[in-house]
């Protein structure tokens, strides 16, 4: 059975009111679960937050982009993830295989493995000038959680985010998706009352994915009377924008001294993407023709 391509619905709720996006990352989870051979808590921390990252994507324009970067003292320690306007998210976590117990009722304990301890960093870059830096300091663990209270502390945006990752007993992802709830300015507060009650007694996200739920399922879950209206699919998946030229810029940024060291001693470099796992090789001809590059650009004095 072929599985449905992962997606994020926009949508209005109400009268033009609130903003939702909604997402199911189940492929997009399962992708990053393989390239970076996480065990299952860190599998569920990194979906979370790369489902997440993946619905603020969209929110960008043209070739933008946001970071999202959990710095913890917690045994996964460092979680970074990037989205962009196509839909295309990838990251890297910094300790893809700890082996973290259960909570009480059985489930992954990401707040655990992350901790409150660190900080959560997002960066907009909007391709020009310096990018927009904001951080806070976390204050559960969970990510969607701490999501939420950088939206309603640094942007002053009171939201709802969900994020949820179902994992089987074998380590592949069975279903992985979420949610972010946002009023536009002067929306009313019944409203936000009435959907923060039906975000309450809903199912968690990634359950109701496995159950067969659509966007469209957990936005009527999320409205309930309310009502929404979809604006706009985005396709979301796990793309890395690596090449051999970045590779290589990456090697004419070291200094010469570096340089010369790996030549001398290893006769070549090896490149290894962080975001996807690609190697990109080369030779000793092509550390030379950095070098010689290098020392033509900046000459000795």
């Amino acid at each position: 059975m072929t599985m449905k391509s992962d997606q994020i619905a926009r949508a209005i709720i109400g009268e033009n009111e609130v903003i939702a996006l909604v997402a199911i990352s189940t492929n997009t989870v399962e992708e990053a679960r393989r390239i970076h051979k996480t065990s299952p808590t860190p599998t569920a921390a990194f979906g979370r937050a790369l489902t997440i990252v993946g619905m603020m994507g969209v929110t960008m324009k043209g070739k933008e982009r946001i970071s999202l970067q959990f710095v913890t003292t917690g045994k996964i320690s460092d979680i970074y993830v990037q989205g962009n306007a196509e839909g295309h998210v990838r990251g890297y976590i910094k300790n893809p295989d700890v082996d973290f117990p259960f909570t009480e009722d059985g489930k992954l304990n990401v707040e655990g493995a992350v901790t409150n301890d660190g900080f959560l960093y997002v960066v907009r870059d909007f391709g020009f000038g310096e990018p927009f830096v904001g951080s806070i300091p976390l204050r559960t663990g969970g990510i969607a959680t701490d999501v939420a209270y950088y939206f309603t502390v640094s942007e002053g945006i009171p939201s709802a985010v969900g994020a949820g990752v179902l994992v089987a007993e074998d380590g592949h992802v069975i279903s992985s998706g979420g949610f972010i709830v946002q009023p536009i300015a002067g929306a009313d507060e019944k409203i936000l009352d009435i959907l923060e009650e039906n975000i309450r007694k809903m199912d968690p996200v990634s359950r109701m994915i496995a159950e067969g739920a659509t966007e469209e399922d957990i936005l009527s879950r999320i409205s309930g009377e309310l009502g929404f209206g979809i604006t706009a699919i985005h396709p979301l998946k796990y793309r890395c924008s690596c090449s051999y030229e970045r590779a290589r810029r990456a090697l004419l940024l070291l200094d010469l001294g570096e340089l010369m060291g790996i030549l001398k001693e290893d006769h070549g470099a090896e490149v290894k993407c962080e975001f996807c796992g690609k190697i990109y090789n080369f030779s000793e001809s092509d550390i030379e023709e950095i070098i010689e590059e290098k020392t033509s650009k900046y000459p000795r004095a």
